[in-house]
C-alpha cells in the first residue's frame, strides 16, 4: 500500500496548485494535485508537458477520464472501492488514493484493496 503523509514513512508530498503558473514555483519533478472539475485545460497542460499530476475526483467518470489523460494518482474521498475495482479491471496506470484524515482509516482502505492512502500532511497547500 502506498502511504503518503505519515510521519514514519518517507514520502514526496503532492503540491496543491490552482493553475499552470504555480508549477514553475515548485521543486523539479514535483507531483501537482488539483480538482478535476473546471481544470480540463490544466490536465491537458500537465499531460502535454510530462508533469506528474494527481486529480481529485468526484465521480467514476472523472476517474476514468483522469486515468486516460495520464494522471499518476486519482484521489477520492468516496467511491474509492468502486474506482479501485475499475482500475483493476481496466488496468489503470494511475494509482488510486483514498484521502483519509487519520491513520486509523488505513485498515478500511486495505480491506478494500485500495492502492494507497493520502493523509493531510501529504499535500502542501498555499500560494507558491
Amino acid at each position: 500500500m502506498i502511504i503518503i503523509g505519515h510521519d514514519l514513512i518517507e514520502f514526496k508530498p503532492l503540491y496543491q496548485i490552482k493553475n499552470s503558473d504555480d508549477i514553475s514555483k515548485l521543486p523539479p519533478n514535483s507531483t501537482v494535485v488539483f480538482e478535476f472539475g473546471g481544470n480540463e485545460k490544466l490536465i491537458k497542460y500537465c499531460h502535454e508537458n510530462n508533469i506528474n499530476f494527481a486529480v481529485k475526483t468526484d465521480s467514476i467518470k472523472e476517474a476514468l477520464l483522469s486515468n486516460a489523460a495520464g494522471a499518476s494518482y486519482i484521489i477520492s474521498s468516496f467511491e474509492a472501492a468502486a474506482i479501485q475495482e475499475l482500475a483493476q479491471n481496466y488496468l489503470f496506470d494511475a494509482k488510486i488514493l483514498l484521502k483519509i484524515d487519520c491513520e486509523d482509516e488505513m485498515e478500511e482502505a486495505a480491506k478494500n484493496n485500495i492502492d494507497g492512502v493520502l493523509l493531510p500532511r501529504g499535500i502542501i497547500n498555499g500560494s507558491f
